[in-house]
């Protein structure tokens, strides 16, 4: 891929712009120089950072009169050395330690520092997603349902290999065991209330078949297939949905009342007691076997629209297996919606690599309208750190670049997502990035990149699926040798094509990432923000 394709690829989604020194009619910039805190190094639970470094004026004379760190004022002494103190939050923040002179002059060195506490890549994240839906959410949901009932194989739900019923005693007993189920333009609504959904499913036509073994004291042994159709049948309860584990959710229909419309049984093969012993119990059995395949239907299809991935799935990141194991921690339904939370273990298969965690509150989310979904920074941050690891963010690139033709750029520390607490975005922070820029196989130049990407969503391959993509970018690019021959300009359209190759690979990794999706609901007017350690998304319900 060339240079230009590189960044045209990236240009709908990416606007670079480069802090390096002197632009246009500025005066010259000083020097600066930091020596603390060094590059690349992960801060851990120190929150507290100290900066230090020198300074020197301008290449025409202008003195260094001021000297600031994140918009906090350093400490300039007279012989231009420095030193601030700044108080950091949790997650990854850029240092942008600026120097300015007295005649409007200014030099930035930016390096990257994160804080938090260090833990092994693949812990299990409490409570990673947070998942709210709306009583509209379950209306939607409600019309996707039917069809995904009908096409399901309820029959081998029901394990043909166990029986559904066992009636009778010693002196004559009927087993059935389910062979095969038919339904036909099943309607189902649900509806959100005080511990869990208002049920009904209207079916018609409806059959089923079953094997019915026969024996007992007065009955000779013996098997027949039996069926049982019926032009309509209604179900109605109130649908229990409860965690289990890395199962995701079971349901129950409790209470449940059943109604059908001209039910037939065809039994040629039973006759006396059997005979009797199935019609006594035609009702009943009816009602079970919908209520079982009812409830073992509906699992998959809540397990979906509530967010939980299941038991352990694989997905193909960077060409590398993630494998997400997920739990759910709780579920509670009102009147109004439905809020779940869901615990996550991911691992990609960097046994070493560890990422800064940072404390996760409780995300601000609401069930009264549409769906909002709060994703755990922690969770994207973790397998950044793998992926960081792994080297498959480390770019060679060659291209023409007047003065160079090779860049080579290596990630000193992993990417990491951040919250913005004013205004609540969210950013992804390349940190300290180690550029080396090369002409024919011989060092040239080397330089410090760092950039801060805001992170937006949108739609994901699927209608009902969702993805984090890139906003806006800001590149810090300063250099480590000395380059009174090389041009800015130079270096940062090399730095601006490295990552956007960078970006090019992390876009497909944040594509790759599960976020939960609403089975048949579609999300309008799609919006993120940051609160409390969670990447919120939130949309209107199609």
């Amino acid at each position: 891929m060339s240079h230009a394709q590189a960044l045209t690829r990236s240009a709908a989604v990416l606007v670079l712009t480069a802090m390096i020194g002197c632009v246009g009619d500025m005066p010259p910039p000083p020097e600066i120089r930091v020596t603390s805190p060094e590059r690349g190094k992960l801060r851990g639970e120190t929150s507290r950072v100290t900066v230090q470094g020198t300074t020197a004026p301008a290449a025409n004379g202008d003195r260094v009169v001021k000297v600031s760190v994140n918009k906090t004022p350093a400490t300039l002494a007279a012989d231009g050395s420095f030193t601030a103190t700044v108080d950091l939050p949790p997650g990854a923040v850029l240092l942008e330690t600026t120097a300015y002179t007295d005649a409007g002059g200014a030099a930035t060195d930016a390096r990257a520092v994160q804080v938090g506490e260090l833990r092994p890549a693949g812990t299990k994240i409490e409570k990673a997603v947070t998942a709210a839906l709306s009583a509209d959410a379950f209306a939607k949901l409600s019309a996707a349902a039917g069809p995904l009932i009908e096409s399901a194989d309820i029959a081998s739900l029901l394990d043909p290999t166990k029986p559904i019923a066992d009636l009778g005693d010693d002196n004559a007993n009927l087993e059935l065991s389910i062979t095969t189920v038919s339904l036909r333009k099943p309607k189902i609504t649900l509806t959100p209330v005080d511990g869990g959904l208002d049920f009904t499913a209207e079916i018609g036509p409806l059959s089923f078949a079953a094997k019915a073994a026969y024996g007992g004291l007065f009955v000779i042994d013996g098997s027949t297939t039996v069926s049982v159709n019926a032009d309509k049948l209604t179900i109605s309860g109130k649908l229990v949905v409860t965690p289990a584990g890395t199962s995701g959710f079971t349901t129950k229909i409790m209470s449940p009342s059943v109604r059908t419309t001209n039910l037939k049984l065809n039994a040629s093969g039973l006759a006396g007691r059997v005979l009797t012993l199935m019609n006594d119990n035609l009702g009943s059995t009816v009602q079970t076997v919908v209520q079982k395949g009812a409830e073992l239907a509906l699992t998959p299809l809540l397990n979906t629209a509530l967010g939980a991935l299941g038991a352990e799935r694989t997905f193909d990141v960077l060409g590398k297996q993630l494998r997400i194991q997920a739990s759910p921690a709780a579920i509670a339904f009102s009147r109004d919606g439905a809020l779940v939370s869901i615990n996550l273990q991911a691992t990609l298969g960097a046994s070493n690599a560890s990422y800064i965690y940072t404390p996760n509150g409780t995300p601000a989310i609401s069930v009264t309208s549409g769906i909002q979904l709060a994703l755990a920074d922690d969770l994207l941050n973790q397998m950044l750190a793998e992926v960081h690891a792994m080297g498959l963010l480390d770019i060679h690139y060659q291209d023409d670049f007047g003065l160079f033709d090779t860049v080579d750029i290596k990630l000193a520390m992993p990417p990491m997502i951040s919250a913005n607490n004013t205004d609540g975005s969210m950013r992804l922070v390349l940190g300290d990035m180690i550029a080396q820029f090369s002409d024919k196989g011989k060092l040239v130049i080397g330089a410090a990149v760092n950039a801060s990407v805001d992170l937006e969503v949108e739609r994901g391959t699927k209608d009902e699926e969702l993805a984090l993509q890139f906003g806006k970018i800001h590149v810090f690019v300063n250099i480590t040798d000395d380059a009174n021959d090389i041009m800015n300009g130079d270096l940062t359209g090399a730095a601006n094509a490295g990552i956007a190759l960078q970006l090019e690979s992390l876009s497909q990794f944040l594509v790759s990432v599960p976020l939960p999706a609403v089975a048949g609901v579609k999300l309008d007017n799609l919006a993120m923000h940051a609160d409390s350690g969670y990447v919120v998304v939130s949309g209107n319900v199609h």
